[in-house]
């Protein structure tokens, strides 16, 4: 009898650590999957030009896009991350604004499209609303708010962006693509 709950213990032992195994496995490594684009982007208020754009038609699309509970915890839970990274950096904090959410929604579904910095109308990262968007971050392939923010805090054009004192408001939004790679986009504000 002992000999049998043994051998059952050892057997259910076996079943965990495969499935832990399995499940390792077959997460994306940070760089075998997950990627940033090359640089972050930023901008001034004389880069607009006489003109101003909202594209209201992407924002109002953007609104149709669905999140897991997961990614949106996540997109929000980079907002700790980046202000305890500011903190450290002697930087004040960061305000969630739900505006740059909305447009980091936009970006990361055209992300999805075109991994770039420019929209796949071919206009700038910013015509999206900019009224608001000064600054932008992009990464694909991460699937929590600490590897991303890691990643981006790794890269000195995206660390730059988080470490800006110029900017005071942020928005981050998570799309999933159809064959569940998450592309992140960070909107910056003034």
């Amino acid at each position: 009898m002992k000999n049998k709950k043994i051998l059952i213990g050892i057997i259910a032992l076996t079943v965990v650590l495969a499935a832990a195994i399995g499940f390792y496995v077959s997460q994306p490594k940070l760089n075998e999957t997950a990627e940033l684009d090359n640089t972050a982007a930023a901008r001034d208020e004389a880069d607009e030009g006489p003109f101003h754009y909202i594209d209201e038609t992407a924002i109002a699309l953007a609104g149709e896009a669905e999140s897991s509970e997961e990614a949106l915890s996540q997109a929000i839970g980079t907002l700790d991350l980046v202000n305890s990274r500011r903190a450290a950096a002697g930087l004040g904090p960061l305000n969630w604004d739900p505006r740059l959410e909305q447009a980091a929604m936009v970006r990361a579904q055209e992300a999805a499209q075109s991994f770039s910095h420019t929209r796949p109308d071919n206009t700038e990262w910013w015509t999206v609303n900019s009224a608001i968007m000064f600054g932008e971050n992009l990464a694909k392939g991460y699937y929590n708010a600490d590897t991303v923010v890691q990643a981006w805090m790794d890269s000195p054009t995206h660390r730059a962006n988080i470490e800006s004192g110029k900017f005071s408001t942020m928005g981050v939004a998570i799309y999933q693509a159809p064959n569940g790679s998450w592309f992140w986009a960070q909107a910056f504000g003034l």
